[in-house]
C-alpha cells in the first residue's frame, strides 16, 4: 500500500510540473562618464563610454570612448561645448575660455545618438587647503622597501570637507639622464565629520621597484562630496586608486549621474614637493 502511495504521489507531481518561461527584463546600454574639474587645470575632461547591461547578449567593449555623444557643462556663467580629442579619447574645454570658480556649482550634460541623456552635477570646494609637513620613513622589508608617506594638513573649519591624498615619484635611469615621473597609486581618504577644524594627517605606502627615488610631489586634494564617494567606493571595490573602473554591471560602485553611471566631481589641489636624501 505504501509502495502504490508513493508511486501516485510521484506522478501526481510529475503532472504539475511544466517549463518556466521567465521574460528577462529589458536591458539597455547606458553613457558612462567620468569628469573631475579643478580651478587649476587648464583643461575640463570628460571620458564618455558606454555600459554593457547584465542581460543581454550584444558584445560591447566596455572601455572604448564614445566620440559621437553632445557634451555640454553649464553654471551660473553660461554653458558651454566640449569637443571630442581623438588622441587623448576625452571631451576637452579649455578653461581660458571657461574657468572653472571656486565655490561654483557645475553641471555636465551628455547626450549620446540614441537619444540618451545623462547629467550630474557637483560643487567645487571654496578654498585650496595648504599642506603644512610631508615626513618620509623607509620601511625594510624582506625583499624590497617600500616608503611611509605621511600628509599633515589642517582642517578648514566651519564646513564639511572630504580629502584625498596622492602622489607621484620621480627617479632616474641609470642608462638616461632623464627624470621620470610616475603614480605612486597612493590613494587615502579623510572626511572632518566631528573633526571640524582639527589638525589631520594621513598616510600611504609606496613600494619601490629600486631606491632611484629622487623626490615626491605630494597632493592634498579637498574634494565635492561626490568625488570622495567615489574614490571611497572605488577602493572598497578595488583595493587599489585607478582612474575608473569598468563601467560593466552589475555594480555597487558610486555614482552621482542620473540617467547613467559614473561620476562627476571637483576638488582644489595643493602640492608640495620632498625630496629624498
Amino acid at each position: 500500500m505504501m509502495r502504490l502511495f508513493v508511486i501516485i504521489t510521484c506522478l501526481l507531481f510529475l503532472s504539475c510540473t511544466k517549463e518556466a518561461n521567465v521574460k528577462l527584463p529589458e536591458a539597455k546600454s547606458l553613457p558612462v562618464i567620468y569628469s573631475y574639474i579643478c580651478p587649476t587645470d587648464s583643461v575640463v575632461r570628460l571620458k564618455l563610454m558606454s555600459s554593457s547591461p547584465l542581460f543581454t547578449s550584444n558584445q560591447i567593449d566596455v572601455l572604448a570612448a564614445v566620440s559621437d555623444g553632445d557634451v555640454k557643462i553649464s553654471s551660473a556663467q553660461g554653458t558651454a561645448q566640449l569637443i571630442f580629442n581623438q588622441t587623448t579619447g576625452y571631451y576637452e574645454l579649455k578653461t581660458n575660455s571657461y574657468p572653472i570658480v571656486p565655490g561654483q556649482t557645475y553641471k555636465m550634460t551628455v547626450t549620446t545618438v540614441k537619444g540618451d541623456v545623462a547629467t550630474a552635477e557637483t560643487q567645487v570646494p571654496f578654498t585650496t587647503v595648504p599642506i603644512n609637513t610631508i615626513t618620509v620613513e623607509s620601511v625594510p622589508e624582506n625583499y624590497q622597501t617600500s616608503d611611509r608617506i605621511k600628509v599633515s594638513f589642517t582642517d578648514e573649519p566651519g564646513s564639511v570637507n572630504y580629502y584625498r591624498i596622492a602622489a607621484l615619484y620621480a627617479f632616474v635611469y641609470t642608462v638616461q639622464a632623464d627624470t621620470i615621473a610616475d603614480d605612486t597609486r597612493i590613494n587615502e581618504l579623510y572626511s572632518d565629520i566631528n573633526h571640524d577644524g582639527e589638525n589631520a594627517s594621513l598616510a600611504g605606502r609606496f613600494y619601490q621597484v629600486s631606491d632611484s627615488t629622487k623626490y615626491y610631489d605630494v597632493f592634498l586634494y579637498n574634494c565635492s562630496e561626490s568625488y570622495y564617494n567615489f574614490y571611497r567606493s572605488l577602493k572598497n571595490y578595488s583595493g587599489v586608486g585607478i582612474s575608473f573602473p569598468s563601467p560593466a554591471e552589475p555594480t555597487l560602485m558610486y555614482t552621482n549621474v542620473n540617467g547613467g553611471f559614473g561620476c562627476f566631481g571637483a576638488y582644489t589641489r595643493s602640492m608640495l614637493r620632498y625630496k629624498k636624501k
